[in-house]
Formats: structure tokens, sequence, C-alpha cells
């Protein structure tokens, strides 16, 4: 069970309402960080634990699919002399159930301390990664009918996704991974996404939002444009909300208010300067953290590229300007 100061926090900023501090919403993927928390040379799941607890992370928004040795090894072996081609159908109810299993032991692990989200494909990006980008948008346009088909499949992994995650009870945050943009906009018209993808994504989150579980779209790039239809489409907040995209998070507050849950928005990648990265999180908790709403978090997780010296600046501004009635967080 989580703790419950933690389990009032994510319930508080859930329904835009303040609790002790701003809630940090992260993903660890660096070697360094596991390494400096623990004392044992392999990295398991429940070492990486103790870096997520010891840094303050509230919610992991990355969950991380396992497979056995076994299959790892079939595959390495297999890649040697062919080419594997994805898988274009429909999950079986044993895959789903042992994904979900996977999912139940992990949230294990994390707890009391740290709430790890689920975070499920979505249905556009695994599409056009199946077929190849360039592939995927020729045949948008020459064989609609094989891209909705391929589309529906995926349409219904993530609603049986859905649905078990909401039956199962495990927890009131849902991530859906389907990149959209990129930084100077849609990778889509706004048109091809409201007839052929919100729809599949409103009918696939049916079972969440009958639960009152918060959907967060992850989409790297700027989605600005197709904001006002997210909302619409049942989708309550956005993640990772990248400034160098171009998306403004003050804006976003002042313009959605109590309508999108904002989560992450701070850049600290390339910025060894530890003053630099202070006002950045000071920036961002004071535009958009005060009334709820906000989990701050880093645009592309604590990735391995990051430096020990560049996470620690970034955590410790966090601690010091995360509390709601910190002075310096006033508007």
């Amino acid at each position: 069970m989580l703790d419950e100061t933690l389990n009032n926090r994510i319930k508080l900023a859930l329904n835009f309402q303040e609790a002790d501090r701003v809630p940090i919403c992260d993903f660890i993927d660096n070697p360094k960080v596991f390494r400096y928390f623990s004392h044992s040379k392999d990295i398991t799941i429940s070492e990486k634990v103790k870096a997520y607890h010891e840094l303050g992370i509230d919610v992991c928004w990355q969950f991380e699919r396992r497979r056995n040795y076994r299959h790892e090894g079939f595959l390495k072996r297999l890649q040697k002399f062919a080419f594997r081609e994805p898988k274009m159908e429909v999950l079986s109810n044993d895959e789903l159930n042992e994904e979900m299993e996977d999912f139940r032991q992990q949230q294990r692990f994390f707890e009391p301390h740290t709430y790890l989200a689920m975070s499920a494909e979505g249905i556009l990006s695994a599409a056009y990664k199946t077929l190849g980008y360039e592939e995927f948008c020729k045949k948008m346009y020459v064989e609609l009918i094989e891209i909705e088909r391929l589309i529906d499949i995926y349409a219904e992994n993530l609603y049986q996704r859905a649905l078990l995650f909401a039956n199962a009870d495990l927890g009131r945050i849902f991530f859906i991974n389907d990149d959209i943009a990129y930084d100077k906009g849609l990778m889509f018209s706004k048109v091809f996404l409201e007839q052929q993808w919100l729809p599949r994504i409103q009918r696939s989150i049916e079972p969440l939002k009958e639960k009152g579980i918060k959907v967060i779209l992850h989409s790297r790039g700027n989605i600005t444009e197709i904001l006002d239809s997210l909302i619409n489409f049942g989708i309550d907040g956005i993640h990772p909300i990248d400034p160098l995209c171009g998306m403004n998070i003050g804006i976003l507050k002042k313009t959605y208010a109590k309508n999108l849950l904002l989560f992450g928005n701070i850049d600290i990648a390339g910025y060894d300067d530890g003053q630099t990265i202070e006002e950045k999180t000071k920036r961002c908790i004071k535009n958009a953290s005060f009334d709820g709403g906000h989990f701050i978090g880093s645009v592309k997780g604590i990735g391995q590229s990051l430096s020990l010296q560049e996470v620690f600046a970034y955590f410790t501004s966090l601690k010091e300007y995360g509390k709601y009635n910190h002075p310096g967080n006033k508007i």
C-alpha cells in the first residue's frame, strides 16, 4: 500500500488541490544514479526503486515490461539471421493477464513511497512504427481501409489493457504513449486525428473514465493545436510539455485551469550549471503548480546522458522550492 501522505498528495493534485508539496513524476534510466544509491552489482527492480525513494519521486510514469532471460537470448540469436516482423494482432488473454500481473508485482516493489503508474502503448505511434512512418503516411491516402484495420488492432489492445487496469483497481493514473507531434506541430492533420484517432482513443478509455481514472497522453512535440479536442474526447492530462517544442506551461495553466492536468516541463539536459536548473525549476513551479493539477518532472526522464551533478541539482531544487507555501512560488 502507498504511504498515506503520498496517496493524499497524488489524490489532491489530480483534483486540482494543493497538499504539502508539488508531486514529482519522473522516470529514471541512468545507471550512475542507480549505482549511487545501491550497494549491489546487479541493478534489479528493487535496487532501482531505492533511487526513486531517496530522490523523492512520487510517481513513476513508465512501466518497464519485462522479458525472461530465455526469451532475450532467443531474440539475440534470431536477430543475427533475420529481421523480426512486428506483431500486428490483438493480444491474447494470456499475454494481457501476464503483463498485468507483471505490472502488479512491480507496483509492490515501488510501494510505499512511489506510485508506479500504468503506461500503455497507444494507437497511432504503434501503427506507424510497425509500417514505418513514410509508408504509413502513403497508405493513409491510397489504402485507408488497411490503415483503419491496423489501428483498430492497437485500439483493441489499448481497450483490453484499460479494462484490466480498471477492474483490478490499480490506481488513479493511466498513461497512453502515443507520439502525434514533433517540435513544430502535429505529425498528422487535425482532421485525420479527430476522425480516425480520437474516436478510437475515446472508446478504448471508456473503462477508465467509468472508474474516474485519469488518462494522461504522453506525446513528444507541440500538441497545442489539438488540446481542446483531446479534452473533449476524454483526455485528462498531457505529458511531458516540452518547452523546447514551444509548449508554454504557464499559458496552458492559465488557459485550461482545472480542465487539464499538466505533467513534466523541466528540461535539464545539458545544464551542468546548478543555478540554471534551479531557475528553470523555480519558474516552472511558480507558473504551473499553484492550485494543484501539476506533477512536475523532467521532459525526457533521468536519462543516461545526465551527469550526477545535473540530477542532484534538479532534485535539490525540487526539494527547496516544491512546497506550495514557499515565498518564491507566489504569483
